[in-house]
């Protein structure tokens, strides 16, 4: 039997990226060519180890220490949502130089027992010995390979790409699991992808724009495979609503599901101005579905590892817009569930507004008609394209009242037509995770 390690990292505080940790696990399972598998932790301080890990950690999976730290190193700043101060920027800036510095040098003396003592301590130690016994690395599903043209591109698409560079280097084989891909706009960013991918034994792309983005930049076929999330097996319908109960809400409720979330706008010469667009364009949508005789709940889909990964702050900026501790315009369900009882929850929506991308997800596998907010690359348009609903997307940075409200209106004048497009789908999914389980059987040693 083989051993597997799955990186980036887990990250317990946000439910999608959990959801594609479980099950990126759950499909190396079910290859049977694997009965040691690890997953990679994160986490720079105890407080957040136990936030982002504890919960996998409780399923039973072996998770083994990070050696790739965040700059931020846990100092998270609640009021620099879409910009960071100077003075965070070049503490970052100090850390990354430094860890770049200090993970090249472990490249060079990776089999030096002596001196690998020397610079690392015996967690990561560990974290070590099992890249060196490992036999295959595995990057979970998600959508972080993408760069907007930031002065700090060549450094974060360094970070995202350390533990697949370190895998070649060291002969292992490299699975990239279903993931979103491009813009691939800043310096070196094409030439590291190049080299960091283009040794990989397989790639998956989650949607057809992915896979042509990436498939032309390194000449090869790219797979397109669903998003892992797709695959996750929910609670049940009443223990989400038992949730849901706790918050004054009825069965005979129709409840629209929203999530919301802090965004940069990368590129953006005024992102504060574009986030205040964002955000009361979603207060008028609430008023006009509140008219309509809807309850409106906002959810938690990510509650970390930082500020900008915390919709709690987007939520309570939301509060103040619609001054809803007087208004009663939403009810938030603020919560912090595993990701298959989150989906439990959202399973009891008569209808969804997603801005979180694995919260559309969650919501259109349990056959809920959803809007998608799209943001950060070609996440959120490519997934509505793959169940034929792309017509129900709006980018984020061109949200407005209007075109919310348009879309709602659509959705519900078609609502039984997308749920049998939903209800058609979700029997293919199961045969096409048959079909990745193959892809991967087929490409690496037995």
């Amino acid at each position: 039997m083989k051993k597997a390690i799955i990186v980036n990292g887990i990250t317990d505080m946000n439910k999608g990226d959990q959801a594609l940790v479980w099950e990126s696990y759950r499909i190396i399972q079910d290859t049977g060519l694997y009965d040691d598998i690890k997953v990679i932790s994160l986490g720079d301080t105890p407080e957040e180890y136990e936030a982002l890990c504890g919960q996998t950690i409780n399923r039973g999976m072996h998770v083994i220490q990070n050696l790739l730290k965040h700059p931020r190193r846990g100092k998270h700043h609640k009021d620099q949502l879409q910009k960071e101060g100077l003075g965070y920027l070049f503490f970052q800036v100090k850390n990354a130089i430094g860890d770049y510095l200090h993970l090249t040098r472990l490249k060079k003396i990776i089999y030096d027992d002596r001196k690998l003592k020397k610079y690392f301590d015996a967690r990561e130690l560990e974290t070590i010995q099992a890249f060196r016994e490992v036999d295959t690395v595995f990057v979970k599903g998600g959508g972080f390979l993408h760069a907007h043209g930031e002065k700090t591109a060549p450094y974060v698409m360094w970070y995202f790409l350390y533990y697949m560079n370190l895998a070649k280097q060291l002969g292992k084989e490299l699975i990239l699991l279903p993931n979103s891909y491009g813009p691939f706009d800043g310096w070196t960013v094409e030439r590291q992808l190049k080299k960091g991918l283009g040794q990989s034994d397989v790639i998956f792309a989650r949607e057809h724009v992915s896979s042509i983005a990436l498939g032309k930049l390194l000449e090869r076929d790219i797979p397109v495979v669903p998003d892992l999330g797709f695959y996750l097996q929910m609670q049940s319908k009443e223990i989400g609503f038992a949730i849901l109960e706790k918050y004054g809400f009825t069965k005979e409720d129709k409840i629209v599901g929203m999530t919301v979330r802090p965004w940069r706008f990368p590129g953006s010469k005024n992102p504060e101005k574009l986030f205040d667009q964002y955000l009361n364009s979603l207060k008028e949508l609430i008023i006009y579905l509140k008219a309509q005789g809807y309850k409106v709940a906002l959810f938690n889909q990510s509650i970390g590892p930082n500020a900008h990964e915390d919709d709690r702050n987007a939520i309570e900026r939301l509060i103040e817009i619609c001054d809803n501790k007087n208004t009663q315009l939403f009810t938030w369900v603020n919560e912090n569930p595993t990701c298959d009882i989150l989906k439990a929850v959202y399973a009891n929506m008569h209808f969804f507004v997603g801005t979180r991308f694995h919260s559309l997800i969650f919501s259109m596998t349990s056959e809920v008609p959803s809007i998608s907010i799209a943001y950060g690359g070609n996440k959120g348009v490519g997934i509505m394209e793959e169940f034929d609903l792309g017509e129900y997307v709006v980018k984020i940075e061109d949200v407005t009242t209007d075109r919310l409200r348009g879309l709602f209106d659509q959705a519900i004048a078609n609502y039984d037509e997308i749920k049998g497009k939903l209800a058609a789908k979700l029997p293919l999914l199961e045969l096409e995770r048959k079909e990745t389980i193959n892809m991967i059987k087929k490409a690496v040693k037995h």
